[in-house]
């Protein structure tokens, strides 16, 4: 059966964007972020195509063993932060263990290709539906004399680059998901997805909260909360639903990734994880969360963002050279 690189796209978007509606803190004033989500935008797609390059020519087995450790890291700080979201919410009734069970369990049916390809759309769409029905909540009590007018410094300029350029895994994955064409249109449309869907969310925040955005925690659901209608202030647990589909989603890429760099897929036509690989998966992941349980996950986050940059600089270079040395042929051809 032939598989079309986009239509793991709504699974990538679904990692990306969660982060911008899932984050701790904001990272920027949104006048600032507006101005420099073009220069971000770039960086981001370059990185992720030149990475797509360097990766088909430097392939091997310690690059593919970095990137599942950067996975497997990764998909228990997206349990530990959700719980985190969880306790926020019902503070003292959601355990660790029934919060990594409750995040998981779907996995089982999402390591199915087709299921989770799926799957991905339908909650893609109900995060869309989501986020709209919060904005409609919060529509009148968004003002426009809640921007801040900052002076642009270079302290602000760096600081909102660097937050809207965190190298997230799901821009390495189009490297490594099955079907390679088209990688650049791909990269451009992953990048800026998640750039100005981010600005977006900053500058909705920022017209909601005005100066007190930037102290706010869990700034999203603290937003969706105040809103009128009874779908947010009172049935809280729709929203967890909702982030807990799109946290599954992405559990179950990164079980996917990593199965498939190992070169261990197993099931009907090879497009199934095996069980037997899932609950190796599910017993690490369950350990690890047990071990992090009282880490500082904001600061564990900027450190896989540094170590995913350290891990994709070189490849990223490889690529660079490899583009250089093309172009260079065909001019001599």
């Amino acid at each position: 059966m032939e598989k079309n690189r986009h239509d793991w796209m709504p699974a990538l978007l679904i990692g990306i964007l969660s982060n911008a509606v899932l984050r701790f803190h904001t990272g920027y004033w949104s006048r600032i972020g507006i101005l420099a989500a073009g220069a971000s935008i770039l960086a981001l797609a370059l990185t992720t195509i030149w990475f797509s390059v360097g990766w088909k020519r430097w392939d091997c087995a310690p690059l593919r063993g970095g990137l599942c450790v950067i996975l497997a890291a990764s998909s228990v700080l997206e349990i530990l932060r959700l719980r985190n979201i969880y306790e926020s919410l019902y503070p003292g009734t959601v355990g660790l263990m029934a919060s990594c069970f409750v995040l998981l369990l779907p996995v089982v049916y999402l390591r199915r290709e087709n299921a989770l390809r799926q799957t991905a759309g339908a909650v893609l769409a109900l995060l869309a539906i989501g986020l709209a029905a919060m904005l409609l909540s919060i529509a009148q009590q968004l003002r426009v004399t809640n921007l801040q007018n900052i002076s642009l410094t270079a302290e602000e300029w760096l600081g909102t680059i660097s937050s809207q350029t965190v190298l997230y895994p799901e821009y390495l994955l189009l490297a490594v998901l099955p079907k390679r064409e088209k990688s650049e249109r791909s990269a451009v449309r992953l990048a800026c997805s998640g750039v100005l869907f981010d600005t977006g969310i900053h500058l909705l925040l920022e017209l909601f909260f005005g100066a007190a955005m930037p102290g706010r925690s869990s700034p999203v659901q603290a937003a969706a909360q105040c809103g009128a209608l009874s779908i947010f202030n009172r049935l809280e647990w729709v929203q967890l639903v909702l982030w807990t589909m799109a946290v599954s989603v992405k559990l179950a890429v990164y079980l996917y990734t990593m199965v498939e760099l190992l070169g261990g897929k197993t099931g009907q036509g090879n497009t199934a994880v095996g069980l037997d690989r899932f609950f190796w998966y599910l017993g690490g992941v369950l350990l690890f969360c047990i071990l992090w349980r009282s880490i500082d996950l904001e600061r564990a986050f900027e450190w896989r963002n540094i170590l995913i940059w350290a891990y994709a600089l070189p490849v990223v270079l490889g690529g660079v050279i490899q583009c250089l040395g093309g172009s260079r042929k065909r001019k001599t051809a």
